[in-house]
């Protein structure tokens, strides 16, 4: 009886030992897979950590890209803007240019006619100032020959060509330049000869003629008429290719001139024909 107990209560003790021992092993084994999710949990929280960095880095990228292209967006509007303000001044510019064309036309057209009546005033001029100095009418007698000053002898060539007395008047211009080549009047002088000659249709002898204002008085006020008159010679003799390049010349060199706006209507014409 006494050696079935102690059988009893070793078996007993050793079972009990036994599930101890077992019991320990799981509690190690859960420790381990505790210590392994912390492992991971830590690890998963540092990716975390990491994504969200990367989505506030990419937050502030997208933020950046949006005002980038609202300030596109503006830029594009205001684009559109100048455009049209161009678009504007083009056609604002060509109306004027339309109507600049338009008067340089009618001036051109108005131009013999106002030549004309510029004729008669200056002969009207010449009446009144022969009216108003008698005193020098009677000393300009014939039969005493006295021999004119530069300013008379200039005047009465001038006023021999407003008579329509060009060869007379050529005749006197050129006597000025014989006795005062280097007059004040020189400039003036070669010039009118040029236009004597041009009223009696001796177009290249003109031509000839206002080629030495322009050769010899390159700084007078005549060389702009000069270029004019010569291209205007050039086109009664037909010679329209010569026309043309006298004219752009007069309005390459004198652009803001009376004769540089006479040029472009003839050249406009030419351009036509």
């Amino acid at each position: 009886m006494r050696f079935r107990k102690g059988l009893f209560l070793l078996i007993l003790g050793t079972l009990i030992f036994s599930g101890c021992v077992a019991q320990q092993q799981d509690i190690e084994a859960l420790r381990a897979q505790i210590y392994q999710v912390n492992t991971r949990l830590d690890a998963f929280d540092k990716r975390l950590t990491a994504l969200e960095t990367e989505v506030a880095r990419l937050n502030d990228d997208w933020q950046r890209f949006e005002k980038s292209r609202k300030q596109m967006d503006q830029l594009s509007e205001r684009q559109v803007e100048l455009l049209s303000e161009l678009e504007k001044l083009q056609a604002e510019q060509m109306r004027l240019t339309g109507q600049l064309e338009q008067l340089l036309y009618q001036q051109g057209q108005d131009r013999e006619a106002f030549q004309a009546f510029q004729k008669q005033v200056l002969a009207r001029l010449d009446q009144v100032e022969r009216a108003l100095s008698p005193k020098k009418t009677k000393k300009a007698s014939p039969q005493k020959k006295k021999p004119l000053d530069e300013e008379t002898l200039y005047k009465k060539a001038l006023s021999l060509y407003r008579q329509k007395k060009y060869e007379e008047a050529q005749a006197l211009f050129r006597e000025y330049l014989q006795k005062y080549p280097r007059g004040k009047r020189a400039a003036n002088a070669t010039f009118w000869i040029g236009e004597c000659l041009y009223q009696r249709k001796l177009y290249e002898d003109a031509i000839l003629q206002y080629q030495k204002v322009i050769d010899e008085f390159p700084r007078s006020g005549k060389v702009p008429a000069a270029l004019l008159k010569q291209g205007l010679a050039f086109l009664r003799l037909g010679d329209t290719e010569a026309a043309t390049i006298v004219f752009k010349k007069l309005v390459r060199l004198y652009p803001r001139t009376e004769q540089a706006r006479i040029a472009r209507k003839y050249l406009a014409k030419l351009k036509r024909s």
